[in-house]
């Protein structure tokens, strides 16, 4: 089996080596004893070649071979070894694959100039990526703002026609009169109709424009009625800076040292600018050891395979994919620090974000006081020094003002259930006096991005998720508005919630005729049933309430591990036996939400919640939550409040802290949310 796999592995590299010969040109290689005449030229790179026979051959795997290459009227001589003989269909003619024997590098700088040739004149197949997700976009208020945001930041596209492509970059977008206008760099655009395609955050927009007008210097067109968005990457690659470099041996010619200015990169891959006839670089060429290093940081290496040689205005760009070799946390450290600069996970950050909350009004939210937190300082310092050492489990996000301890912004993370990732603790205020770096956006902007995307490269995650208050126009605008867009296709949903607080020290009084006990097999497939009548998918699966999850036992081990607490306890109410509501209390590490919110209760009703039973045994889980979390020293808890019918809330007595909503959203869509985040906070005209 581990033979085969390596012989798949070995055949897919082979299929992307170097390049495929287009149809217009005529390239040719005869093989030394082949009676055959000259076969055609597929594929070529500096260490291998394709041919397609005219007829079988007698050549074996493992056979050397002298191979002559023609183009035009030159001839090469190569020394060659057969690697495979293979028909690419069942009635296509064989085709021959041979390795060259001990390149040397003269011949290698040769097939290089060969093929840089050739793919000037458009003689080569260049390797296209296909897009892993394709989406059409045509809410016009989404397309609105698409626009706008593409405008505030100049994007660049290009017209592309029958007369070829014409570069541009958005200048201006009228939303009276629905026209979006253009700056063309030297050029016109053709008469219509044409493709229009617009490069955003980390995709591409095309749309179709049937005409457009110029005036004043700019060419506009109508705003679309849809677009179609497509995007090539899982993760996006960001800008790099700071001169940070890629350098390496070449494999097959190791007198030859790389070194190159990084343009861009993210956690799987990275490019730079090449000169391929100095670099000897193509398409499949797989190194072992890259040296990725930032002035003032240690190196860091990565395992490297070439995916492409793209052509720009300023010449070659490789585009490579990478894998750090051995620990991964100094890879993941080097392309934070690339991705993100204005922030930071780590270092000591606790008081200045402690005073952020103080002066932003954070701790003035639902009736509180600063005073109400004071007592918890302590626990929120510990349980971060805990997850400094436990990155896989949660970080907090500052944006710090440059050269001081104060902090701007901050957003904290956590990974609560199994696939999901929980968004808490958002804050942002610049104190007086200090100089403003950007809009309020931005700060927000960063401090989101920093979050999303380290979570993102988690194996397990599925989910995100937030508690957000209900009538928060910054919340409804960037995160709301997106989820309830993607309701419909089970991948997000926006539930409202009323958050409670109970004081768990106070006496609770048991409903006459209650019990209260652990679920029994039938009660539990109860539960599931009813959450699967009454919730989305989605709340389900982030909230592991379901059947092979819902003990949390694989994440409170992982907890476990980095000496964080994580529990859940379920309790079902009865009324002369018959099971009729279900409590689930959670309880998380003390100080790592100081709002409480991992140390709450949601009721499930097993019957019509109206009911005045149903009613009485949501007051007897309470109370019987009450005496769970006390047992484990907490004074207070949440209780979600997720059904309509709430007479029970008068008997209970507990303190009100706002209407909210969860926000839960697939990582599937995550960089579809992360494209609108940006569109979201692009600072527009006078900011």
């Amino acid at each position: 089996m581990a033979t085969k796999k390596v012989a798949e592995l070995v055949r897919a590299r082979d299929s992307v080596l170097g390049y495929r010969m287009g149809p217009g040109l005529v390239a040719v290689a005869s093989v030394e004893g082949e009676r055959s005449p000259a076969g055609r030229l597929v594929q070529l790179s500096p260490e291998h070649l394709t041919v397609c026979l005219q007829k079988p051959t007698a050549l074996k795997p493992g056979q050397r071979a002298n191979v002559v290459l023609g183009v035009g009227g030159e001839a090469t001589a190569l020394r060659a070894e057969v690697m495979k003989i293979h028909r690419p269909a069942p009635k296509a003619l064989p085709e021959l694959s041979l390795r060259f024997v001990a390149p040397q590098l003269a011949q290698g700088r040769h097939i290089v100039s060969m093929l840089e040739g050739w793919r000037d004149k458009g003689h080569l197949e260049l390797p296209r990526a296909s897009p892993i997700w394709k989406e059409r976009i045509v809410r016009a208020d989404r397309i609105g703002r698409i626009f706008e945001a593409l405008t505030a930041r100049r994007c660049r596209g290009r017209a592309r026609s029958e007369h070829g492509d014409v570069e541009l970059s958005a200048a201006l977008f009228d939303k009276y009169d629905a026209r979006v206008a253009w700056e063309v760099r030297g050029g016109v655009l053709p008469p219509g109709p044409f493709l229009l395609e617009v490069y955003g955050f980390s995709s591409v927009l095309r749309f179709q424009v049937d005409e457009a007008l110029h005036e004043d210097g700019l060419w506009s067109v109508k705003l679309p009625s849809e677009l179609v968005r497509y995007r090539h990457r899982r993760l996006r690659r960001a800008p790099a800076w700071g001169g940070c470099v890629a350098r390496f041996a070449h494999p097959l010619w190791p007198q030859v040292r790389v070194e190159r200015e990084l343009m861009d990169i993210s956690y799987e891959g990275l490019s730079f600018a090449t000169e391929p006839g100095e670099d000897l670089l193509y398409p499949g060429l797989v190194l072992s050891e890259m040296e990725v290093e930032l002035p003032g940081r240690a190196p860091v290496y990565v395992k490297a395979e070439v995916r492409n040689i793209s052509g720009t205005s300023a010449g070659r760009r490789c585009g490579m994919k990478v894998e750090p070799v051995g620990d991964a946390t100094a890879w993941r450290m080097l392309v934070e620090e690339l991705s993100h600069p204005n922030t930071r996970v780590s270092g000591q950050w606790d008081q200045g974000t402690w005073d952020l909350y103080e002066r932003s009004g954070y701790f003035r939210l639902s009736g509180k006081t600063p005073a109400d937190f004071e007592r918890m300082k302590a626990e929120y310092r510990d349980a971060h020094e805990r997850l400094e050492q436990a990155p896989r489990l949660g970080y907090r996000v500052v944006r710090p003002v440059p050269q001081s301890d104060t902090v701007e912004a901050s957003l904290s993370w956590l990974k609560p259930y199994s696939g999901s990732w929980m968004a808490h603790h958002l804050a942002r205020h610049l104190p007086a006096g200090e100089r403003c770096r950007g809009t309020a956006r931005e700060a927000l902007r960063d401090i989101y991005l920093r979050g999303f995307e380290p979570a993102q490269t988690d194996p397990d995650i599925k989910w995100f998720l937030a508690y957000c208050e209900a009538n928060v126009r910054w919340v409804r605008f960037t995160a709301l508005d997106f989820a309830e867009w993607y309701q419909h296709t089970g991948q997000a949903c926006v539930l409202n919630f009323h958050l409670m607080e109970a004081d768990a020290r106070r006496e609770w009084v048991m409903p006459e005729g209650f019990s209260l006990g652990e679920p029994t097999a039938e009660e539990k497939q109860a539960l599931f049933a009813r959450l699967e009548r009454t919730r989305p998918v989605a709340y389900r699966e982030a909230l592991d309430l379901v059947p092979e999850r819902f003990d949390l036992a694989g994440l409170k081990q992982q907890w476990s591990g980095a000496k964080l607490g994580r529990e859940r306890h379920v309790l079902v109410a009865r009324k002369d036996g018959r099971a009729v509501a279900v409590g689930v209390m959670e309880a998380a590490h003390a100080g790592l939400n100081l709002f409480h919110v991992l140390n709450g209760l949601r009721i499930i009703p097993l019957v019509d919640a109206s009911l005045p039973e149903a009613q009485q045994a949501m007051l007897a889980l309470l109370a019987g939550a009450a005496e769970w979390y006390r047992a484990r020293g907490l004074d207070v808890f949440i209780h979600y409040v997720e059904e309509e019918h709430r007479d029970y809330l008068g008997e209970a007595k507990l303190t009100d802290l706002g209407e909210g909503r969860i926000w839960i959203l697939s990582a599937q869509l995550l960089p579809d949310f992360i494209e609108h985040l940006c569109e979201a906070t692009t600072p527009r005209g006078g900011e």
